[in-house]
């Protein structure tokens, strides 16, 4: 028997939202790798959203930004094209 998936609707600032953490997983990985860092990562780019305006709100924004960056450019950093 066939599994059959509904389309998923994607709002234009969900579309950009996995555009900005495509190019930030290819910043890291050589290719537009987009993992569950790279989202979370590029949620809180978009400071207008309700992610930004939450950890902005909890005071964390900028500590999560500068803690996402410092592990994706960490030696120990493994994505499936990095091993």
């Amino acid at each position: 028997m066939e599994e059959t998936r509904a389309a998923i609707a994607v709002s234009p600032r969900m579309t950009r939202i996995l555009d900005r953490a495509a190019a930030i997983g290819n910043d890291h990985t050589g290719r537009p790798f987009i993992g569950t860092e790279n989202v979370l990562r590029a949620l809180a780019d978009d400071e207008d959203g309700i992610a930004g305006q939450v950890l902005r709100e909890l005071g964390v924004l900028e500590r999560v930004k500068s803690r996402l960056d410092e592990i994706m450019r960490s030696e120990g950093y493994r994505t499936p094209s990095r091993g």
